[in-house]
């Protein structure tokens, strides 16, 4: 009868075992902590600035429609421009542009970009000549 409740006992911590490593595995590759609602990143490579305009390109990661989305644009002299995007669907990206002209948004240097929506914000550089 010994021998019965020796390969139970077994048999429990190899399902026990398997089970956690399912859990753990789950985990690390992201099953739980997947990315939901809104979450917006500024999109450097597909951002320019010229000497008429600072176009921004903001993506949203998440998996639901951004709505509004407010972008600040800020000099190194701390003048602001800013343009909005109405919406963001989930996995795409838009861009918007800021205008530059002699007496606004002048002088070169690393503009600070700052993208808002309900529930979610993201930070950026770009440098303008």
């Amino acid at each position: 009868m010994k021998g019965i409740s020796d390969v139970i006992a077994m048999l429990l911590m190899l399902v026990i075992t398997i089970g956690l490593v399912g859990l753990a595995y789950s985990y690390i590759s992201g099953v739980f902590t997947a990315r939901t609602a809104v979450v917006l990143s500024i999109v450097p490579e597909a951002s320019s600035c010229t000497s008429t305009t600072i176009t921004v390109a903001v993506r949203n990661d998440g998996t639901s429609p951004s709505g509004s989305v407010t972008v600040t644009v800020t000099n190194p002299t701390g003048q602001t421009g800013t343009c909005s995007i109405t919406s963001i669907p989930a996995g795409q990206q838009q861009t918007c542009s800021v205008t530059r002209n002699s007496t606004y948004m002048t002088g070169s240097g690393y503009y600070r970009i700052v993208a808002t929506t309900a529930g979610s914000t993201t930070r950026g550089m770009i440098y303008c000549t």
